[in-house]
């Protein structure tokens, strides 16, 4: 195998083990739980003040404001 594909080879394989590794069960548990604790390490580098967005806030806060207030008396 040429060595230009080995470092993309070797980065697929560390992806997937870090995604689905502990989902093999044919793995030993020690092998499953280095990869849960890769993909905890992984998610810790992400920054805190870089989160997800939540587009649905504004809405919710807008159906919170018409529930408390009070219905127009007709």
């Amino acid at each position: 195998m040429p060595k230009k594909n080995f470092i993309p080879l070797l980065l697929l394989f560390i992806a997937l083990f870090t995604l689905y590794g502990d989902t093999l069960t044919f793995l030993p548990k020690p092998v499953r739980d280095t990869s849960v604790a890769s993909r905890k390490f992984f998610v810790g580098l992400w920054p805190d003040w870089l989160r997800p967005r939540d587009f649905n806030e504004q809405r919710q806060q807008d159906i919170e404001k018409l529930q408390k207030s009070p219905s127009p008396n007709r």
